[in-house]
This record gives C-alpha cells, structure tokens and sequence, in this order.
C-alpha cells in the first residue's frame, strides 16, 4: 500500500525546491550533455569514415567523397531533433575538366534558436582528405585510387562534430539554444591535383552568410584533434577578433575539469594560421577559431611530436588518441552551450563560480617540462601550495599567502628537474590534498 505524503511534507518540498537554483540547473545541464559523450559513437564514425563503403580514400572527386557525404547526411537524419539537414551544393571552377562543373557538398544541420533565430553559431569540420604527404609524383599520378583513410585528417574533426550535433540536439538534457547552431561538415577543405588551391566548401559558405540576412556570432572548426600519444593537449588559433571565443574553450575546459592541456594567450593569437576551414570567416570579418592536436602539425612542441601519418596512407583509426578526441568533444560541447544559451551562459557561470569546495587539478600528466596546477579555495584562509619529490623533499613553493574564494592557476616549470614522480600538495587550514605528476622528459 502505498504511503500518502503528508501535509506537512508536501509544504516541505515546497520550501525545497526554489533551493535550486538556475546557476545549478545550468552546470547540471552542461554537465549531463558532457557525460552524454559517446566514446563508442566517436569510434564508429572514424572507423565508417575511414573505409567509406570500402573506399579507403574521401579524397575529392572519388567515390569515397561521395560515400562520406552520403553517411554524414544520414547520420544527421538520424538525430530527429535537429530542425534542417541539408546538401549544400557548390563547384571548383578551376578544377580539370569536366570536374569543374561536377557539384561537390557541405552538409549542413541546424538548431533553430529559441530566442534570436536570426543570430547564430557555426560548428564546423571538413569531410574530405588527403595523401599529399605520399610523394609529389605518386599523389599527382595516383590521387584518383591512393589509399587515403584520413582517420585523424580529418575523420576525428567529422565525429566530434557528429556527436555534438546529437548531444547538443537532444532536449532530454534540458539545453536549448537561444541562438541557432549550425552544424556543417565542409567538401574541399584539402588542395587537389586536379584544382588549384582549398577552402572551396567554407568559403562557399561564409559567402552565403555575409550575403544573407543572418549575424554570425562565432565560428569553431574542428580540424585534425587526435594525434597525440603522450599528451591530452589541443592548440586553439585565434585571431584578434575571435579572443572570446578562445577564452570561452578555456572556460570550459576549466569550469568541468575535462582535463585538457589548451594553450594560453601569448601561443593562441595567431592572424597567418590560415590553412583551415577558419580561415574563410576570418576573410569575411568574422570571429572564428580553429581546434588542433597542435599548430602546426607538422613541427615538434613541448606537449607533441609532429604528426608523422596525416596526409599518408597510415593516418588509420589506430594512430587515434580516442580520449584525446572524446575530451575535445565535451570542451567544444561545453563552450557552445555556454555561448549560445542564456540558461548556461558566461554571466550566470561568472555570478555561480564560487567554489563549493577545495580541489586541486593539473594539466597536462604527464608533462615536459611545464604543467598548469589549478585549485579551488571556497572559503577566505592562508593557502601554501609546494611540490614535493618522491623522498618528500621540497622542490617549490608556488603559492604561500591568504586567497579569496575563487579558483586559481599556477605553472610549475620543471626544466631543471629530471623525470620522475612528483607530488603537488595544497593546505589550507585543516584541509590537505595531494596531487601526483609525472615529468617525462
């Protein structure tokens, strides 16, 4: 038999339940969608993408272009609530006859706003790739049958985007979008053999926009995001006019620990990296920036070492740091639910940030030699924060003062320090946490 709720109890709930408040509904929000993130889903798609209906190449022009073109557009239907899905048809004037009036695609899906539908944010990733890598003479001759799988160049960009799609899509979360989404996966992003230079699709479609009646508030390309063996690091390009959108990735990263190593403001600014998708916005006055495993991808930084499969017939799914592109996935996820609805937005996470309880994070671990150590003080005290070895020897002493509550970042620099274990360790009062990091060098 079933018990009745008293009185008493109900007038309980009641007083309860206004205890929620919006700030919390909207971290709960970003929150579900970024745990929503399918690491199965991701693999799918680059794995499909890779072998197009048995075609191991999407180079433009081939059979395997059309397949990626055909699958992307279904896997879009297959979200029912996305408003459009649609081909967006355009042509490579300079491209050898007859390719020069054979119709390539975009396929574009979209989100209708809720509140400003003529405002909007573009999502985007292209679907073709390349095997330029594999000779001048063999990719000149053969690029009509070379293998070219494009696993991580640029099938991971395709399925972060796919994903995002689905999860930003589905309502069951509680998101919706005061400005609409447009998800797009761009044809001719990779210059060919038979056609001169690239970026046909974004161009195409940045035209469109700059001759329409909509406002573009921001573009995010999600270009090659997986190669990285050692590190869960992604480079952010930015030019002056696209700063925020930038500062809303590191945002998100921090405020949802999603754990990624994102460079800072003297790497990310940078108006001559011009060879992605981005590129065609930031021709038209528009704010827009570029996700990459690293910038460029073909030089050794402190957190990579140049990618040595894109553009070859080895960029396979096992070249793949799949974590590293599910984590991608939920910081983009995550910055565009916080640019685009009010519910989730930069002014309510400002006025709920501060912290409900210590913590302490780092990122990248491993590292070499430079990691950012990122904690959270909830209540006004003395902090000392110091590294320590794996004797218990004091290294450093990064922090030793009274903090507000807020959260805070510091860089340990390990330069001079060999490889090893060492321990992060944050006091405050009664409170002690200790954090493990591993230098490799």
């Amino acid at each position: 038999m079933k018990k009745l709720l008293s009185q008493s109890s109900i007038s309980l709930l009641i007083v309860l339940i206004p205890l929620i408040t919006s700030a919390q509904l909207s971290r709960q929000v970003i929150q579900t969608m970024i745990d929503g993130v399918s690491l199965p889903n991701l693999t799918a798609h680059i794995k499909t993408l890779e072998s197009a209906r048995g075609n191991w190449s999407r180079v433009n022009f081939t059979p395997g272009n059309d397949s990626a073109v055909v699958y992307i557009k279904r896997s879009f239907d297959a979200m029912p609530l996305l408003d459009a899905v649609v081909l967006d048809t355009f042509f490579i004037p300079s491209a050898t006859p007859p390719l020069n009036i054979r119709p390539l695609e975009n396929v574009v899906a979209t989100i209708t706003g809720t509140k400003d539908a003529g405002k909007m944010y573009v999502i985007g990733a292209h679907l073709d790739c390349s095997a330029s890598r594999m000779g001048s003479s063999v990719w000149q001759a053969q690029w009509k049958t070379l293998r070219a799988p494009g696993a991580d160049d640029n099938g991971s960009g395709i399925a972060a985007l796919l994903e995002a799609a689905r999860i930003l899509s589905d309502t069951v979360s509680g998101f919706h979008s005061d400005y609409t989404l447009k998800f797009v996966a761009f044809g001719a992003e990779e210059r060919g053999p038979a056609y001169s230079d690239h970026h046909y699709g974004s161009r195409h479609f940045a035209a469109r926009i700059t001759s329409g009646n909509e406002i573009l508030l921001g573009m995010i390309n999600l270009d090659m995001i997986g190669y990285n063996d050692a590190y869960l690091y992604q480079s952010i390009i930015a030019n002056e006019t696209s700063v925020s959108l930038w500062k809303s990735f590191l945002a998100a990263n921090d405020d949802y620990n999603i754990g990624l190593g994102l460079n800072h403001a003297e790497y990310a600014v940078d108006p001559n990296a011009s060879w992605s998708d981005h590129a065609s916005f930031w021709e038209n006055g528009f704010p827009a920036i570029c996700l990459i495993e690293y910038a460029p991808p073909w030089v050794n930084g402190t957190y990579y070492k140049a990618n040595p499969y894109y553009h070859t017939s080895s960029d396979t799914f096992e070249t793949v740091n799949m974590e590293l592109v599910k984590r991608v996935t939920q910081a983009t996820i995550a910055a565009v639910a916080m640019l685009s609805s009010t519910v989730t937005g930069v002014a309510e996470r400002k006025s709920s940030r501060q912290p409900a309880a210590f913590s302490l994070s780092n990122y990248p671990n491993p590292f070499n030699p430079a990691t950012r150590i990122r904690f959270e003080v909830p209540v006004s005290g003395f902090v000392t924060l110091k590294v320590f070895d794996l004797l218990g020897r004091e290294i450093a002493t990064l922090v030793h003062e009274r903090k507000s509550p807020r959260t805070y970042e510091v860089e340990w620099n390990a330069t001079r320090m060999p490889s090893g274990l060492y321990f992060c360790r944050l006091q405050s009062g009664n409170f002690v946490s200790t954090k493990q990091m591993v230098l490799l060098k």
